[in-house]
């Protein structure tokens, strides 16, 4: 079976299909770490995810899914970690977590960050990065669940800042309450069925939200938009 090493978790997974295999290709890992536990993926696992779904996919893709969830509740359990739908982008070693609902514009934010730092700006998950507590601080680590434009990186950075962004005709960056983003955070998570796991996924989004620092942005698609942001949340001039 092949091994993988996702958000420092190593773990082993027996697929039924060779795209989840492809689709974790650059995760695969072949070191000594003991693996933290087996992932047997069933025809029933698949099921499930379809059952989920608002339309029908195909089974291998939903397979993937499937596998994702199994390392997210380990995750959770065991390690600390949660999914949080975002795009996440490092800069000089400090990751940024742009937040907000679909089609609102945080990848192609994430995506003017990027034109505008160059090689500074790495981009370590455009869609569904894995947030964990690790020796006082949160980090945030690239997965192979990546988006639609298939950005990621096998990497991890200290989160800085988390920022929600809505669409605005005028650039404007203020800081956010704990409060005013609880909700948003919650929202761009997958939330567990069992009560002793929400408890806990609760807590880590609370003590997320009181670690790093939080904003606010209004934007417009422009390298202004950009500029703000970057200069806000990072204190450094261009």
């Amino acid at each position: 079976m092949p091994k993988y090493k996702i958000a420092d978790v190593v773990f082993e997974a027996k697929l039924l299909y060779g795209y989840t295999e492809k689709l974790c290709k650059s995760y695969e890992y072949s070191g000594d770490q003991p693996c933290a536990f087996t992932a047997v993926m069933t025809e029933e696992d698949i099921q499930a995810e379809n059952n989920d779904a608002t339309q029908e996919f195909p089974a291998a893709y939903l397979e993937s899914l499937a596998l994702f969830r199994k390392l997210l509740n380990y995750a959770l359990k065991y390690s600390d970690g949660i999914v949080f739908h975002s795009s996440a982008i490092m800069v000089d070693g400090n990751a940024y977590l742009f937040t907000a609902p679909s089609g609102t514009g945080k990848s192609t934010h994430a995506r003017l960050w990027r034109e505008m730092l160059g090689d500074k700006a790495v981009m370590i998950n455009d869609d569904k990065p894995i947030v964990r507590w690790v020796d006082g601080a949160f980090y945030v680590y690239g997965t192979p669940w990546n988006g639609k434009h298939r950005l990621d990186t096998n990497c991890r950075a200290k989160i800085k800042a988390i920022c929600k962004i809505s669409q605005a005709k005028e650039n404007t960056i203020r800081r956010a309450s704990t409060a005013e983003m609880l909700l948003t955070v919650l929202n761009q998570t997958i939330r567990p069925t069992e009560a002793d796991v929400m408890d806990k996924l609760l807590k880590m989004i609370e003590k997320l939200l009181t670690t790093v620092d939080l904003y606010c942005l209004g934007c417009n698609i422009s390298r202004e938009a950009a500029e703000l942001s970057y200069k806000t949340m990072s204190g450094e001039e261009l």
